[in-house]
């Protein structure tokens, strides 16, 4: 037969639930909040991007940026040599 829960039951599981709800939180302010606020941070500087800009990508590769596609960018490593690369393999401006 069915017998009545303890009247501190409902209690109890809430206080074993707590603790990871907490790990949640906590996962969540370390490694998520923070990858989300880089990848904005990176997404403004791809769109901020403009011809002429020093650039450096991902493999090392230093050049001018010649042109802006919607995805892809044409860098002039050298004068009269071109390459196109992907957007997101540009890292950041040289300094």
């Amino acid at each position: 037969m069915n017998s009545p829960a303890p009247a501190g039951s409902s209690a109890q599981t809430i206080m074993q639930l707590v603790p990871i709800l907490l790990i949640i939180i906590l996962f969540y302010a370390l490694v998520i909040f923070p990858q989300k606020k880089r990848q904005k941070k990176m997404a403004e500087f791809l769109a901020s991007l403009k011809v002429g800009d020093r650039v450096v990508t991902g493999g090392g590769l230093v050049g001018t940026v010649a042109s802006i596609r919607e995805r892809q960018v044409d860098l002039e490593i050298a004068p009269g040599v071109t390459v196109t690369v992907m957007k997101q393999a540009i890292l950041t401006l040289e300094s």
